[in-house]
């Protein structure tokens, strides 16, 4: 079921409108046969669910301008969706970062991570015994059927180019923001906008592929530190008051010193690459990269 792979690139020689219905469908349907497995993991699974809905709504954003209300319309179902399984993913998360940070504090903090533990627990029983999994699969095929409704008609560049530029430009004044305010909450906002660019430079690699290619892979490694640095966000947000009370204070400032440690160096490797990556005004952007469009379909 899952060796098909996931098709998330436009094919050059065929029809705009058919190559985005196509994309959307099968990450849909991965997103669906994913959340239907039971021979795997949950968390695997929710997991590929999560990694189809953002590329699904990447898609989105890249034709909303094109598309208008009705795009905007299915992206409000389609976050509702994603957002179905975000508590899980985010115990995991917090559990998978907490023990990456503990350090040779594990046993003096082992009361906390056997409270994280339960809250993972806890969560994959609400998603059986809630039924979430009937109605996530339930919602992802209706989805499915929806994407004609919010796929443009256009062959050209009018169908892309304004969600692309303002997909470049989003993640642009992102990076600005998070270094600007420092936050937490800023630095989130820049990873999304990054996932997001990322899903669109990936959908237009087979017009240039090199250097398409190779701006994909950057922007992996730049989300990958975004990421992290999220993950690490999230713990302290979770387990950060807890820290603060118990009565031998040594384990819960050594792990709290690390994570603030961890997460400023994440975010010092993360400014070059974005600056890098980010250089070019939004508009020059826009121009070299409908320059290969046209000459690709041309």
């Amino acid at each position: 079921m899952f060796d098909r792979p996931v098709a998330i690139r436009i094919k050059v020689d065929e029809p705009l409108p058919h190559e985005l219905r196509r994309m959307a469908r099968e990450q849909l349907e991965e997103a669906r046969d994913a959340a239907a497995d039971s021979r795997r993991a949950l968390a695997e699974r929710v997991h590929e669910v999560r990694t189809s809905m953002k590329k699904v709504r990447a898609l989105n954003r890249l034709v909303r301008p094109a598309v208008g209300q009705r795009a905007r319309r299915a992206d409000r179902r389609l976050r509702k969706i994603a957002h179905s399984v975000s508590a899980l993913r985010d115990a995991e998360v917090v559990l998978k970062a907490f023990d990456h940070a503990v350090g040779r504090w594990r046993a003096a903090l082992a009361p906390i991570r056997s409270r994280l533990a339960a809250h993972l627990r806890d969560e994959a029983r609400a998603f059986h015994e809630q039924g979430l999994d009937r109605r996530l699969r339930s919602d992802l095929a209706h989805e499915r059927r929806q994407v004609e409704t919010w796929i443009p008609k256009a062959h050209g560049w009018s169908a892309i180019g304004e969600g692309l530029t303002r997909g470049y430009r989003r993640a642009r004044e992102a990076m600005d923001a998070a270094y600007r305010s420092e936050t937490g909450d800023d630095f989130h906002a820049w990873r999304r906008a990054v996932k997001a660019h990322r899903h669109h430079m990936a959908a237009l690699e087979t017009m240039a592929p090199g250097r398409m290619k190779a701006r994909v892979d950057e922007l992996d490694r730049l989300g990958d530190l975004l990421g992290d640095e999220h993950d690490l966000t999230v713990l302290e947000g979770t387990i950060g008051a807890e820290l603060s009370q118990l009565a031998d204070r040594r384990p819960g400032d050594h792990l709290l010193q690390r994570i603030a440690q961890r997460r400023a160096q994440l975010r010092r490797r993360a400014r070059p690459l974005g600056k890098r990556l980010f250089a070019e005004r939004p508009s020059a952007f826009r121009d070299r990269v409908r320059g290969y469009f046209r000459a690709a379909r041309s």
